[in-house]
């Protein structure tokens, strides 16, 4: 199993993901944060939900996921916010150089 991961949120819209962003990176808790507009699919208290969202990826070391994670639940406008970690098995080594010289040691 790796030392990195890739953690995903998602927001209603950018403006919501703007100041979340700059404190998750400010903080050193991601080296880098990407934004995909989404359309999402899911049932909430029993309703059939189709709306647009932003999928945010944050790139972070795993010693790191609970700080992130608490971070997030914190600042999050979502009563129960997606955040899920997905192990990074394989990557560049410059690349991982760099996140770690990026993230909070």
């Amino acid at each position: 199993m790796s030392e990195y991961g890739i953690v995903l949120t998602t927001f209603a819209n950018e403006q919501q993901v703007k100041p979340v962003i700059d404190e998750i990176l400010e903080c050193k808790l991601a080296a880098c944060v990407q934004e995909i507009k989404i359309k999402s699919h899911y049932v909430w208290k029993g309703e059939l939900c189709r709306e647009d969202e932003v999928l945010v990826l944050l790139k972070t070391r795993k010693e790191l996921y609970p700080e992130l994670e608490k971070k997030l639940k914190e600042i999050h406008p979502y009563e129960t916010p997606e955040i899920l970690l997905v192990d990074v098995e394989l990557g560049s080594l410059a690349y991982l150089k760099w996140l770690d010289e990026q993230t909070r040691k």
